[in-house]
């Protein structure tokens, strides 16, 4: 066989051992403080029980037939795990931050999108700025919108820095 053949035989097997299609999801959010800017990410994480693995930033298409976790449990340390996310960090006293992310689901569950904000704002205006995108990502593709999801947190600087952060985790199995 030839060796070129070989390797991308060999890629072919990796892929397929390695990703598959998503078969469950969560959508959550948490706000935290911490000693750092990435400390207070670190317990935003940890607060939504995602803080011992390494997150795989995804883009923000749904597979079809997703079904949605009410929590996260049981993932193994160090895990790789697929995530769709909107953060922010700050540090200046007063300054009220917000993630945000909306979830659109097509009829019959068909596929998804998933869009994500985060800023100096309110969470009403981040859950709000996210609601338009779903709507016109719907649009543009021609697809019906029957059901919308959001998951937001907000948090006003203190005396710590602090970070906000919403998440879709999609698992395999």
């Amino acid at each position: 066989m030839p060796y070129n053949r070989l390797i991308s035989e060999k890629r072919e097997e990796e892929v397929e051992m390695s990703w598959t299609t998503p078969k469950r999801a969560f959508i959550g959010a948490a706000a935290a403080e911490g000693g750092t800017k990435l400390n207070a990410f670190d317990n935003a994480l940890l607060k939504l029980g995602i803080g011992n693995v390494n997150l795989v930033k995804l883009s923000s298409v749904i597979p079809a037939h997703i079904e949605w976790m009410e929590e996260v449990h049981d993932v193994p340390i160090g895990m790789l795990l697929p995530t769709v996310y909107a953060h922010i960090e700050s540090d200046e006293p007063g300054m009220t931050i917000s993630a945000a992310l909306g979830v659109g689901i097509s009829e019959n569950n068909e596929g998804g999108l998933i869009y994500e904000y985060s800023g100096y704002c309110t969470k009403e205006e981040a859950e709000e700025m996210v609601r338009k995108m779903v709507e016109e990502g719907f649009a543009q593709r021609g697809w019906k919108l029957a059901e919308f999801r959001v998951a937001s947190a907000s948090i006003t600087v203190k005396d710590k820095p602090a970070a906000a952060l919403a998440v879709v985790v999609m698992f395999p199995y």
